[in-house]
């Protein structure tokens, strides 16, 4: 939806990439702050995060 690679959410997030690439392939499930870190860089970006586990783009106004 944003186009960004695990870099550019790593930075966005103040996390390692290693983290993302590992969170993404299901090898490990992040520490609660890194959770928290990767959902507020992707709310920051116009990303939704919906309690039911989904993900919505915000319309920009």
């Amino acid at each position: 939806m944003l186009g960004w690679s695990q870099d550019d959410l790593a930075r966005a997030a103040n996390v390692a990439r290693q983290t993302i690439a590992d969170f993404e392939r299901g090898a490990r499930t992040p520490i609660a702050n890194n959770i928290l870190a990767i959902v507020n860089a992707l709310e920051r970006a116009g990303i939704e995060v919906l309690p039911s586990n989904g993900i919505l783009l915000r319309k920009s106004r």
